[in-house]
């Protein structure tokens, strides 16, 4: 049984210049030569023609070939509300776990003061009660640009949808320092809060629940990091949750 022929990629002018190269040499075996002057000056031509064609079919080869290129995405998405929008958190914010283990930097630590974690716990019940008014201008104030950009996002969704995200009653239950570092004139703090809300979703016309319980609150508990830059007012710059 023959084996059947394999299938190689030997190009436009390998395959030319190999046929007119085999069409020469059977013709001189079977002792016609190459034929007369005038015959390998044609020969020659078409040798060349075939040279100008590989070489350009080369080049466009290399020439539509495009580089691979890989989208990197920094950090997870995560939600601040329930069924909420999706802030990236930066690279340097730990994860949140019964085992937590900072993250090796040439940075160095900050102490947290008092009156920083009341800031913290005022940010939390401000944002969401901003989120929940749909104050977009007040959210501004208490959000970094990224965060804000989702914030809009997340309620101009709902608001396509003929919904809207209510979120009352925020209570801090306890707070933790997981990590607070300084980077140049920045400084950063993770805190792991937990604290309960009523948190609903109603139809924007007629104000009925389409998700939650307005009569019950819930408990969450979330990494929320923030910012200030040479020592101004803290500003949220990520959330994650536990």
């Amino acid at each position: 049984m023959a084996k059947p022929a394999s299938a190689k990629s030997g190009g436009l002018a390998k395959g030319l210049i190999g046929g007119l190269i085999a069409g020469g040499l059977i013709g001189a075996l079977l002792g016609n030569g190459f034929g007369s002057l005038a015959g390998a000056g044609f020969l020659m031509a078409l040798l060349q023609i075939a040279l100008i064609g590989g070489l350009a079919w080369f080049l466009l080869r290399m020439f539509r070939r495009k580089p691979v290129l890989a989208a990197a995405h920094g950090g997870g998405v995560v939600s601040p509300f329930s069924g909420g929008l999706a802030p990236t958190t930066p690279a340097s914010a730990p994860s949140f776990g019964a085992a937590y283990a900072p993250v090796a930097r040439a940075d160095r630590d900050i102490p947290i003061e008092q009156s920083d974690k009341v800031a913290f716990e005022r940010l939390l019940t401000d944002v969401q009660d901003a989120f929940g008014r749909e104050d977009y201008a007040r959210l501004r104030e208490l959000t970094t640009p990224e965060v804000m950009s989702y914030f809009a996002e997340e309620l101009s969704q709902n608001a396509t949808n003929g919904r809207r995200n209510q979120v009352t009653g925020t209570e801090l239950i306890a707070a933790d320092v997981a990590e607070a570092w300084c980077e140049g004139d920045t400084d950063y703090a993770t805190i792991a809060m937990r604290y309960a809300s009523i948190d609903i979703m109603v139809d924007r016309a007629t104000g009925t629940v389409i998700e939650g319980d307005p009569a019950n609150a819930t408990e969450t508990t979330e990494l929320w990091t923030f910012v200030r830059k040479s020592r101004d007012a803290w500003r949220l710059s990520a959330v994650q949750a536990a």
